[in-house]
């Protein structure tokens, strides 16, 4: 397996991008989710770059301004999911802490800021993991 850097730059209908580690290697798509599969197409005219050209790591290098805003507000999302993930794990956590002591799915709803119905979905989640 390598790892391979595409330049990928908007045309007026295409995609073009250009790899970084062999600049001779440049292919069009109309889509951004069709890049990888084109170069890694590419690739396996060049067997001097890779002998897996379908194990291949292409990490895509956007150029443009408002491309890269794009792309760090996905970044952005990416990172509040994992926060969220976590925060989510925890509220879960504290949820099993109340009902453990004694409190009432209407409390713990109340408590935590969700309903009730959420406290009943996180509870038959502990027992069926147990």
């Amino acid at each position: 397996m390598k790892n391979f850097t595409a330049s990928v730059e908007r045309g007026e209908k295409w995609w073009v991008a250009q790899l970084v580690e062999d600049p001779g290697v440049i292919i069009q798509a109309r889509r951004l989710d069709q890049i990888q599969g084109e170069i890694r197409d590419a690739l396996t005219l060049f067997p001097e770059l890779t002998d897996s050209p379908e194990t291949a790591t292409i990490r895509l290098e956007i150029v443009g301004e408002v491309e890269k805003l794009a792309q760090e507000t996905r970044e952005q999302l990416k990172e509040l999911r994992k926060r969220e993930a976590l925060e989510l794990a925890r509220m879960s956590k504290q949820a099993k802490q109340l009902a453990s002591s004694g409190y009432n799915y209407r409390d713990i709803a109340y408590l935590l800021g969700i309903t009730y119905g959420r406290v009943g979905q996180i509870l038959k989640e502990k027992s069926a993991n147990v």
